[in-house]
């Protein structure tokens, strides 16, 4: 006798076989009141078909399984399967190489795809009836449903709504990897891509796709100026790191969300009295008892980041930008004209123009620290090793320390001061510039040989002018001078480091 062939829960239709099952009772609130699961196989060899129901009954025990412990554990981990999933998909429908036949098969891929990802969501919904779902995902009672409505309406913790976003790329950092490799390709330094991953995704912490719009962004910059003290004008180069983003995404993505209206366009004149109290930040110089406490204080800080201690020694001599030192690795310990110097070579004013590069001697007070800094490291290896992160800089996060070291000892930072009243007095790290800044007039330095020793104030127009400007300096300010100058100024400290 023939053997009969194996199409348990396959229904054949118009040459294509369908997986069709039963849902029991108990499990039907979870499948919006569906009592016959149905789904095409995309086959018309039985064979082939017989796989795909396979794999598809076994995802539908797992997901009875889930329902019965109760156990969401797995949710994100779904969710970003579906998400490669779709990713591959959609990079074959957008493939300049791919036939139309190609186009259109990987276009209803996405669509079935699209409805998986609806279906499980309603899993992790609250307990429901048919008819209960049925009215949310029509509130007009117009005839139909739309299941992201009535998803949306159930959802009250939001976990469905969470799992749909990033399962379909509907996040606003869903595609941050692919730019950050963008970026990179393009000849980005590692310190940019990590700004440009940080405000991405702090962005993406408070901002839905949803709520894009440019008041919202408005009223989001303007707390950053106000909630954490930033300058209005580095709030607006986040926002340009973020438009820069959303372009990405429309025009190498073509991911339709992000094809809107930029809201991320500001301008100086978006912020209240911008113009009225952008001076208002008034940094002081530390006075010598001021800065014995800062340095000898062991607070917290202090004892969870020891090399905050020499970052401070380095500052309070030379008057570097925190930037600068930390960019510093023992390569840059360097002799020129046989003195020992620390190269400086960038500089945040800027990182093009040799005249913000500069040579400067290690002072006698510094020899020490500065042996311990370089010992048994490598020439590649940071000057000052201190933790890094993902989504903040170097220098952010030990400024942050510093920030908070100092804020203990009586020197917090000022809030609000983008924003009328009086320009408040401050001193934080770059208050050390204008300390050695000042004490060198008192010494008598002329303005370029200050420039010199703490780095450039003005940018000059053009590379060639910063060049001449450089080599005339050098002869003009010879480092055996500028050692003497450095070593009179170090003399004044109080404290030994």
């Amino acid at each position: 006798m023939a053997r009969k062939e194996d199409t348990k829960y396959l229904l054949k239709q118009s040459g294509i076989w369908f997986f069709r099952i039963k849902i029991p009772t108990k499990y039907q609130y979870a499948f919006n009141g569906v009592s016959i699961l149905k789904r095409t196989t995309g086959e018309k060899d039985l064979v082939k078909a017989r796989i795909v129901r396979d794999a598809l009954s076994l995802r539908l025990k797992l997901q009875f399984q889930e329902i019965d412990t109760g156990v969401k554990a797995v949710i994100p981990t779904m969710a970003r399967k579906h998400f490669k999933e779709l990713q591959g998909l959609r990079e074959a429908q957008l493939n300049p190489f791919a036939t139309d036949s190609e186009a259109e098969g990987a276009e209803e891929m996405i669509s079935l795809k699209q409805e998986d990802i609806l279906s499980e969501a309603s899993h992790l919904l609250p307990k429901h009836t048919y008819e209960e779902f049925n009215v949310a995902s029509n509130p007009k009672g117009e005839g139909g449903q739309d299941i992201l409505v009535g998803i949306k309406a159930l959802d009250k913790t939001g976990k469905a709504m969470d799992f749909i976003e990033e399962a379909l790329g509907d996040k606003f950092n869903s595609y941050i990897d692919e730019y950050i490799k963008h970026r990179t390709l393009w000849g980005d330094t590692e310190k940019k891509t990590k700004a440009y991953r940080l405000i991405i995704n702090t962005f993406a912490k408070t901002f839905s796709i949803y709520n894009l719009n440019k008041k919202a962004v408005k009223q989001w910059a303007i707390n950053r100026v106000i909630e954490k003290g930033y300058q209005p004008d580095t709030v607006i180069t986040e926002t340009q790191f973020l438009n820069n983003y959303l372009e990405y995404l429309v025009d190498e993505l073509e991911i339709k969300w992000a094809d809107i209206k930029s809201p991320f366009k500001l301008k100086t004149e978006d912020f209240p009295n911008y113009k009225k109290n952008k001076s208002a930040k008034d940094r002081q110089a530390w006075t010598m008892d001021d800065m014995k406490l800062v340095y000898q204080a062991d607070t917290p800080q202090v004892k969870d980041k020891p090399e905050l201690k020499n970052l401070m020694a380095l500052g309070m001599i030379y008057g570097c930008r925190i930037e600068e030192l930390l960019q510093l690795t023992v390569a840059n310990i360097v002799h020129e004209e046989n003195i020992r110097c620390i190269f400086i070579d960038k500089s945040k004013t800027d990182g093009y123009h040799p005249f913000g590069q500069r040579y400067l001697p290690i002072v006698k007070r510094l020899v020490p620290i500065i042996d311990r800094m370089i010992e048994d490291k490598k020439p590649d290896d940071y000057l000052i090793t201190t933790a890094s992160s993902p989504n903040q800089t170097r220098s952010a996060l030990i400024g942050g320390t510093f920030n908070r070291h100092k804020a203990g000892l009586g020197f917090p930072r000022p809030k609000n001061y983008n924003f009328g009243g009086q320009p408040q007095q401050v001193k934080d790290f770059h208050s050390y510039r204008k300390t050695v800044n000042t004490n060198l007039l008192g010494l008598g330095l002329i303005t370029s040989q200050r420039n010199s020793i703490c780095g450039w104030g003005t940018a000059f127009n053009n590379k060639q002018m910063a060049e001449t400007a450089y080599l005339e300096n050098k002869i003009a300010y010879p480092l055996v001078q500028r050692k003497e100058h450095l070593e009179e100024w170090a003399s004044k400290f109080i404290f030994g480091f």
